[in-house]
């Protein structure tokens, strides 16, 4: 999706897509001890039922009770158990990675992109091939505000199209595009430059809707060649490369709290208790386009001989090659390499282009 939408799947304390989400919920009780590594989910329940369990002083014995992580305070045993320090990145999100935190098929998620103790969750989503900017973290009620609408929180798209869009185009945009029966009217439509990868048009919207740029723009018949979300409310990705990722600096998240409804002592005590990475770490380089896909192919076939029986040498490629020749169109795209990028410590490093981008090897991360 190239929008903000809820999505329930990526935050637990949701109890379903169809829920309206309330920043005031929080996330359930079993849920936070199980994280905090005190039991199971399933003997997380029985502490409860037990009685075992309290929230600032009381005991709490209803399963699917809402607790705040950070503010409140939880005993089991009499125990205190401690509090996960909060975190808030921020991702320069490639283009081929799924955002989710755990694909059932093995494929490479933005949660490959990232290297974190806590742990946290992608806010709101991106299609697999718009890149940009994408939020994390462990807090949600923060995670809620970014993407309930009423908090109107304005994103910023980069479209690039390769053939400048007419007058009319844009004027069609700009007077507003019927979506799903609802009219989504931008905030801003404008030419901003023309590069060599094609002519970019800004456009900034406060809906959250499924796939709402590309429909809009397949509305009016321009082509969208690459997608990229520069901004949400006032937090850019500028000066992130591609597959890097840094926390949010200490004015940024005053920024954003103050942008979700939230104070700025809040965004103090946030800021006074968790680590911050505040230069940019990793980067990931798209492996290069095959010019010859043919040759590819005749690879392929002669090494799958050499694996009947034949003993004789065989030649190495990286994937096979698909629509236009890219290799993460292929079957063979998405064997996982030895080198992951979420363990780069120097800025602005790529990833090597050999190895596959589909799908990763043994499972789960």
């Amino acid at each position: 999706m190239s929008d903000d939408s809820f999505n329930a799947e990526q935050f637990e304390f949701e109890q379903a897509s169809t829920e309206q989400p309330n920043p005031d919920q929080g996330e359930r009780l079993q849920r936070v001890l199980s994280q905090r590594g005190v039991a199971s989910r399933r003997a997380s329940e029985l502490l409860i039922t037990e009685g075992r369990v309290k929230v600032n002083g009381e005991v709490v014995t209803e399963l699917g009770t809402r607790v705040h992580p950070v503010k409140d305070r939880i005993t089991v045993d009499g125990k205190t158990i401690g509090r996960p320090k909060p975190r808030y990145l921020v991702l320069n999100k490639p283009p081929g990675f799924i955002t989710t935190t755990n694909d059932e098929r093995s494929r490479w998620t933005v949660m490959d992109l990232i290297d974190v103790p806590e742990r946290v969750y992608p806010i709101g989503r991106l299609d697999r091939e718009t890149q940009g900017l994408l939020l994390f973290t462990n807090d949600g009620e923060v995670a809620n505000r970014v993407m309930h609408p009423r908090y109107r929180l304005s994103k910023e798209y980069h479209v690039v199209t390769t053939q400048r869009p007419s007058d009319h185009q844009l004027h069609e945009l700009r007077q507003g595009i019927l979506i799903d029966e609802a009219l989504v009217v931008p905030d801003e439509v404008r030419l901003m430059r023309e590069t060599a990868e094609g002519i970019i048009i800004r456009l900034v919207l406060h809906e959250g809707m499924f796939h709402v740029v590309r429909r809009m723009m397949d509305k009016v018949n321009i082509d969208v060649a690459k997608l990229r979300r520069h901004r949400i409310g006032p937090i850019s990705v500028s000066g992130i490369p591609l597959g890097a990722w840094r926390d949010l600096t200490p004015g940024e998240l005053e920024q954003l709290f103050q942008a979700v409804g939230m104070s700025r002592e809040e965004a103090d005590k946030a800021n006074a208790r968790r680590p911050m990475q505040l230069e940019p770490i990793g980067g990931y380089s798209p492996p290069p386009k095959i010019r010859h896909p043919k040759r590819y192919e005749e690879v392929n076939r002669f090494n799958e001989k050499q694996g009947q029986g034949s003993s004789g040498p065989k030649l190495r490629i990286s994937a096979k090659p698909g629509r236009d020749g890219d290799p993460r169109e292929g079957a063979g795209f998405g064997k996982r390499t030895s080198l992951s990028p979420t363990r780069r410590t120097s800025n602005a490093t790529s990833r090597p282009s050999q190895g596959n981008r589909n799908r990763r090897t043994g499972g789960s991360r």
